[in-house]
């Protein structure tokens, strides 16, 4: 057995010991193997959580990870690379002090968002202190200073990330509070630093700031210089929330002041805006986003994405990737639910990139969007224009025994790459027997047009599922493109008590894209093997 991973698990081992001679702490441990055939991804994963409550107000928390190798990312293998997350809390009545890795979230993160996720490989944190003053319960006091070396991915499909980009920042937030409406101000000075493999490999993004320097590509590869470069980006951020009764309304604006690469000073702005209010037992939603620094590469932003994120299988392969630097757009999204138990949902979302060469359609000429066909794709396509319309019925019948979930989803989108238009049609049907198990039934049906390749198929998706009184659960899979073999799996899981549960899986899977907050990656198929999850917690 590999010498690191042993002392992986005896730090692992020790540490579950103590867990038993306190309740202040909490532990968990979470493995995952895979080994299958072809050009699948094989990999085996362990990540383990630990976390401690002092008596004194301090919290630590800390999250070792052995990968040799990860479904996505870098290998992780070195106890000396071990400690994935780590940072230390203190908290009182008048200040919080945070130390180590700082996840940051200010207004709807415009300027400052900074989140982990480990099924896209995504960590943006800062590793330094912030400090947090309460003042007279009225006024919240941030200040935050920090670094780090950002890893990020040119193409989703890359398997490690293929940027590295080095950072110091410096933000001080200020929040009001009073009875109906809060203010807050964000302030915030940061250095980039961009080596010349940086810049060759930002020449293949597909937004304005690639194209511009794939314009000065004989610069940049034949001049024999290897630019690098180092910015000073300086970012305002103020914003505003307003409720009263069943309205709340919230406002919030940056302004961007950054260095074009190899180049000047520019300035640009991200913009959004959210309502809601309820009008005769309707819950009706609106956003608006406007984000426009086309030539800036964001790291700490994370602002809304504004459209509907689904966790449906086939519906997630098409999901839009949003450019948190280029995009504006809406989304609409009303529920009701009626006596009956019936839960009514639309969602409608529509968003386009500027292009610097023309005058973007105005609000009037964009709403017609809804409702035209296809020839206003055609028109703003230089615009790259994604639409999106779904409707959902579901609820609960035969006293509560029977749930029914039946939705229709529209989605167009044109990039550089390829025109997509897709409806999808997902199902879900679910009865629960007297006794307390149950079985599951989920369907879903897509017809999919790329438009470019003049090319068209038809999916569909199939998983009965039967739930064994919470003790077990065993699954089905099977996953059908046009007229090709169908991809098939079984997944049995057993939840062993109320702290650990088993997961075997064996047969293939097809991958696609695996999204958060609109940043994507792609998982490769996966094909006649077996997995292997487990997790527990104390």
């Amino acid at each position: 057995m590999n010498k690191s991973f042993v002392n992986f698990l005896s730090v692992l081992f020790f540490l579950f010991s103590l867990s038993y001679a306190s309740n202040q702490l909490g532990i968990s441990y979470q493995l995952k193997y895979a080994d299958g055939q072809g050009n699948s991804r094989n990999f085996f994963e362990n990540y383990f959580d630990l976390n401690y409550f002092f008596d004194n107000g301090i919290y630590l928390f800390s999250q070792l990870e052995y990968s040799s190798p990860p479904l996505v990312g870098n290998e992780n293998k070195n106890m000396s690379d071990a400690i994935n997350i780590f940072y230390l809390q203190y908290s009182t009545d008048k200040y919080d002090i945070t130390l180590g890795n700082l996840y940051l979230l200010y207004g709807r993160g415009l300027s400052m968002h900074t989140y982990e996720d480990q099924g896209i490989d995504y960590d943006n944190s800062l590793i330094g202190v912030e400090s947090v003053f309460h003042i007279q319960n009225k006024w919240d006091l941030s200040i935050a200073l920090g670094s780090n070396i950002f890893k990020s991915r040119i193409n989703p499909a890359d398997i490690e990330p293929s940027l590295s980009i080095k950072n110091d920042l410096l933000s001080i937030n200020s929040e009001l509070y009073f009875d109906n409406l809060n203010f807050h101000y964000l302030g915030m000075v940061y250095n980039q630093q961009y080596d010349y493999e940086d810049i060759l490999q930002m020449m293949n993004l597909s937004s304005d700031l690639g194209d511009y320097l794939y314009s000065r590509r004989e610069y940049i590869i034949d001049s024999g210089e290897n630019p690098s470069d180092e910015m000073k980006n300086v970012e305002h951020n103020i914003g505003m929330d307003f409720n009263l009764g069943r309205f709340d309304f919230y406002f919030e604006k940056s302004i961007i002041y950054y260095d074009k690469l190899l180049s000047g000073r520019e300035e640009g702005f991200r913009d959004y805006i959210s309502t809601y209010f309820n009008l005769n037992d309707f819950n009706i939603f609106y956003e608006y986003k406007n984000y426009h620094t086309p030539y800036f590469y964001s790291l700490f932003s994370n602002p809304p994405i504004c459209f509907r994120e689904s966790s449906s299988v086939l519906l997630s392969r098409n999901l839009h990737s949003i450019d948190f630097n280029n995009e504006y757009g809406h989304q609409l999204e009303i529920n009701r639910t009626f006596e009956n138990s019936l839960n009514f949902i639309f969602s409608y979302a529509f968003a386009f990139r500027y292009n610097e060469n023309l005058a973007e359609p105005s609000l009037f000429e964009t709403s017609k969007y809804l409702f035209d066909d296809d020839d206003l794709y055609v028109s703003y396509s230089e615009f790259y224009p994604f639409k999106q319309t779904y409707f959902e019925l579901n609820g609960w019948s035969l006293n509560d025994m029977l749930f029914y979930k039946i939705g229709y989803d529209t989605y167009y989108e044109v990039t550089n790459l390829k025109t997509i238009k897709a409806i999808t049609i997902p199902m879900q049907f679910a009865y629960n027997f007297k006794k307390g198990n149950s079985v599951t039934f989920y369907l879903e049906f897509q017809e999919k047009v790329e438009e470019r390749s003049n090319s068209s198929h038809e999916y569909a998706y199939f998983s009965p599922s039967y739930n064994h009184f919470g003790k077990w659960l065993f699954t089905l899979f099977i996953d059908k493109e046009d007229t090709k073999s169908p991809w098939s799996g079984i997944d049995f899981t057993y939840n062993i008590n109320n702290s650990s549960q088993l997961s075997l899986f064996y047969g293939s899977q097809k991958g696609g894209l695996v999204c958060a907050n609109g940043s994507c990656v792609i998982q490769p198929d996966f094909e006649d093997g077996f997995k292997v999850s487990y997790l527990i917690s104390i």
